[in-house]
Parts: C-alpha cells; sequence; structure tokens
C-alpha cells in the first residue's frame, strides 16, 4: 500500500508502494514501488519506475522516468510546449514532446530539461542546469547554453 499524506491530492492515477508527502499533485500519470515524492511536487502525465526520488517543488509533465532516477529540489522536467506562429504563442494549445530520465539519472537542484529530450543513464545534471539537447549516458552537465560544459563521467572523477 502506498503512504499518501491527507493534504495529496492523486487523480486517475496509479500509486505503488511509495510515499507521497503532504501538498502533492498527481494527475494522469503512474507512480512505482519505492518511489518518494516529497512536499508540493507535482507529476502530470507521467510514468516513474520503482525507487525515484523527487524532492520539494519540483514539477514533472509528460516524461517517463527510469529506476533509481534523483530529482533535486525544485527542477522543471517540463515535456510540453506550444506552437510558435508569426502572431505568438499559439494560446492553450499544448504540444506534448515526452522527456526520457534514463536509470539513475540526477538532476541537481533548480535544474531544467526542456520538451522531447532524453537523458541517458547515470547522467548528472548539475544544479541550476539547463537542457536543451539530448544527453548521453554517464555524463555529467554543467551550466546552460551557450558555455554548457559536457563532460563525461569518468573523466570528471579523475580530476
Amino acid at each position: 500500500m502506498p503512504t499518501v499524506d491527507d493534504a495529496a491530492r492523486v487523480v486517475d492515477s496509479e500509486v505503488g508502494r511509495a510515499e507521497i508527502r503532504e501538498f502533492v499533485t498527481i494527475h494522469d500519470s503512474a507512480i512505482g514501488d519505492g518511489c518518494r515524492l516529497y512536499e508540493r511536487t507535482s507529476i502530470k502525465k507521467s510514468r516513474l519506475e520503482g525507487d525515484v526520488d523527487v524532492n520539494v517543488g519540483t514539477y514533472v509533465e509528460n516524461a517517463e522516468i527510469g529506476p533509481g532516477v534523483q530529482i533535486g529540489p525544485n527542477c522543471s522536467v517540463v515535456g510540453v510546449t506550444h506552437e510558435l506562429r508569426e502572431d505568438g504563442m499559439a494560446f492553450r494549445n499544448d504540444v506534448l514532446e515526452r522527456i526520457v530520465l534514463g536509470a539513475g539519472a540526477f538532476l541537481g537542484a533548480g535544474s531544467v530539461v526542456g520538451p522531447g529530450l532524453e537523458i541517458g543513464e547515470g547522467t548528472v545534471v548539475a544544479a541550476g542546469a539547463t537542457v536543451t539537447d539530448d544527453v548521453g549516458p554517464e555524463t555529467v552537465v554543467l551550466g546552460s547554453p551557450p558555455t554548457q560544459r559536457i563532460v563525461p563521467l569518468t573523466e570528471w572523477l579523475e580530476r
């Protein structure tokens, strides 16, 4: 059985043996066994496999999250955008572009992952980084474009 705080809201979703803290909202999603969703997290149209931790104040929409992923506080994993036309953004016309976070990936506090991207297994996205392109496995992403650095994990560990 999941542990769901009375202040959480779960709508049209499946929740395994997970811990759902206060003021969490889950809509149209599947939450696997061993997941922990901390205060004021919002999950929409997503699937979280087992043992995923989503920290305080994080927003996740339209994402496929592999097992053992850790997401720090105040992150945005947003797999939805809007069509840009000559007259501006299309109002209330969501374009869904699924995000995939590979097994064991780690998103540092305040990081942002844009629509339609894939983050490889074991990849670390540093705190505050903004990811705008796919990132392979076992990589460290530092900073945001245009000065962003992407370093193989083995190289990072050898420094």
